[in-house]
């Protein structure tokens, strides 16, 4: 990754740039930013610009030795750490898991750890970083730099060491080697024990800007600018959410159609209707479940800032637009809180295999009851 590479934030990308042309790296930084905000991309930009031999005030050269293996991850002194999932005694460090590490990275620098999780084993069980892993990290920091320059040290999620592993390496975040480099890459400094938390700078990761986004959309995935937009408003930012919406909804209409079929329907509170409705939606990938789930929190959102200021500050498409200024009058103080968290306790249902048809019904029937409340 270049900065020129890394979607919006130039801001950040002045301050990081400066901080190595100023000679004032500091040796434990903490890159914090919600999901999908592009903390991963702007460390290896960063890293990148730090090693490269011909770097200029814009960006790495992109051409050099260093620029080369960092191309492909393969850099001597840039050593990566992060949460592997440990379900057999052969997979116990990320060391073990770096070809799918890289191969994630190739594919989609704006990832999320239920696609890290995917990639490894093909289910969403949890990763940790253990003791072993803050014994590896120790030893390889402690050996001489192989190009004679910075070492680097990249670890994302650090909220997910345990005790044994955080206390490992505390010391040497305290008492680093010679050009040593800390870049942990967090979603949540909260779960990060305090003492390693107060030993970093804090690097502030803010969300690209919706048309940032909706621009790397269209130029990556094939789509219009509004298109992009789009997918950037429902994902709220969240780069890794907007991609993940991209892949795995199975057309550009399935959402809304089905949105808008569902609404009708249980606004006539027509069981059979449901019934059959609820069939069809149980008939779709679990991915587009949770995908549909989530538009349809969007949309009640939408609707009830449509509901009090007339849709002047809600971004939508043509058919949305049509669809909710009828609809949005039915949403109001009234019925969406609890409208929200059943589609927020469904969509949690359903990333734990629960059944599609008792759910939608389940879902549906609460639903019923608070359209009556319009």
């Amino acid at each position: 990754m270049l900065f020129k590479d890394v979607i919006g934030r130039e801001d950040l990308k002045e301050h990081l740039k400066h901080t190595v042309q100023n000679k004032r790296i500091s040796h434990a930084q903490m890159f914090l930013g919600k999901e999908g905000s592009g903390g991963i991309p702007m460390a290896l930009a960063y890293t990148r610009y730090i090693l490269c031999e011909n770097r200029s005030e814009q960006d790495a050269c992109g051409s050099c030795r260093n620029c080369i293996r960092m191309d492909k991850l393969e850099h001597p002194d840039v050593h990566f750490s992060y949460p592997v999932q440990l379900v057999s005694k052969k997979v116990d460090c990320s060391d073990d898991v770096l070809t799918q590490w890289r191969e994630l990275i190739s594919e989609n620098p704006y990832f999320s750890s239920s696609d890290w999780y995917d990639k490894q084993l093909g289910n969403k069980k949890q990763g940790t970083i253990g003791t072993k892993e803050a014994e590896s990290i120790v030893k390889k920091l402690s050996l001489k730099s192989f190009e004679g320059n910075y070492k680097v040290l990249i670890m994302w999620l650090p909220e997910l060491m345990n005790i044994s592993a955080s206390n490992k390496l505390l010391k040497i975040i305290e008492e680093p080697p010679a050009n040593t480099l800390f870049i942990l890459v967090s979603e949540n400094a909260d779960r990060i024990i305090s003492t390693i938390l107060s030993r970093t700078q804090l690097v502030k990761v803010l969300p690209p800007k919706e048309d940032e986004i909706a621009q790397y959309l269209a130029d990556h995935y094939e789509l219009s600018f509004e298109e992009g937009k789009n997918f950037a408003h429902l994902a709220e930012r969240n780069v890794a959410e907007a991609i993940h919406l991209i892949k795995h909804s199975e057309s550009s209409s399935f959402n809304i159609e089905n949105f808008i079929q569902w609404m009708r329907i249980c606004y006539k509170r027509d069981v059979a209707e449901t019934i059959n409705w609820v069939d069809q939606i149980a008939k779709a990938g679990r991915e587009d479940q949770k995908s549909f789930l989530k538009y349809c929190l969007q949309m009640f959102r939408n609707a009830i800032v449509g509901h009090y200021t007339g849709g002047e500050t809600v971004t939508l498409t043509k058919e949305q637009e049509g669809f909710l200024k009828k609809f949005a009058p039915f949403i109001n103080h009234n019925n969406i809180v609890p409208l929200t968290e059943s589609i927020e306790e469904a969509h949690y249902h359903i990333e734990r295999n629960a059944n599609p048809k008792i759910l939608f019904m389940d879902v549906s029937l609460k639903i019923f009851l608070q359209l009556k409340k319009a």
